[in-house]
């Protein structure tokens, strides 16, 4: 689901949670104490929304302030014309330089695992980023050598809690004997 159909979809609930936000951002002054305070929202909401696309919509809403109190700071200083340009391309050539892990099995496998490692608090996963992790994984895999997305993700893994096999994917027993043994190897 696109961030505007979600926008949309929990309109009311983000204007619940960004109402005291918006507060506390507009007795801030300057653009730096303001995106510090959307910060500490985004974090704070990642922790505390439980409804995963709710949590991901309201996240995704405070991302575009930041954004544009982003843009408001760079428009202020004189010299954030080319800092910014030196920003943007130190970032391509680090996303050049980045290579993704190709996973071989297929997406509803991909989703089921790191479900299981951010489920598991012993394996050591931060339930911080649990909220923003198809984000996460769709950065830093690729599945079969195709790019993939956090929607992608996310569909898959709703599929399987519809699929005949409670929840899992066809080859579900091998993954949780990873995760047997990775306990195995803490021990």
């Amino acid at each position: 689901m696109s961030f505007k159909n979600q926008h949309h979809r929990y309109k009311r609930r983000i204007d619940k949670h960004w109402a005291p936000v918006s507060i506390e951002v507009m007795l801030q002054e300057g653009p730096e104490k303001k995106i510090s305070v959307l910060k500490k929202a985004q974090q704070q909401a990642a922790k505390e929304i439980l409804h995963l696309e709710e949590a991901s919509a309201f996240i995704e809403f405070l991302e575009s302030e930041i954004k544009k109190y982003q843009d408001e700071l760079n428009n202020n200083d004189p010299n954030s014309t080319s800092q910014s340009a030196q920003s943007n391309e130190l970032q391509t050539t680090e996303i050049t330089q980045v290579e993704k892990i190709n996973w071989e099995a297929g997406l509803a496998e991909l989703a089921f695992m790191f479900e299981i490692l951010f489920r598991n608090t012993e394996i050591g996963c931060s339930m911080n980023q649990y909220n923003s992790r198809w984000a996460l994984i769709a950065k830093h895999f690729t599945v079969k050598g195709e790019e993939i997305t956090s929607e992608g993700l996310r569909h898959a893994f709703s599929q399987l809690k519809i699929n005949k096999n409670e929840g899992k994917p066809a080859k579900h027993k091998m993954y949780e004997t990873l995760l047997k043994l990775s306990q195995e190897i803490e021990d």
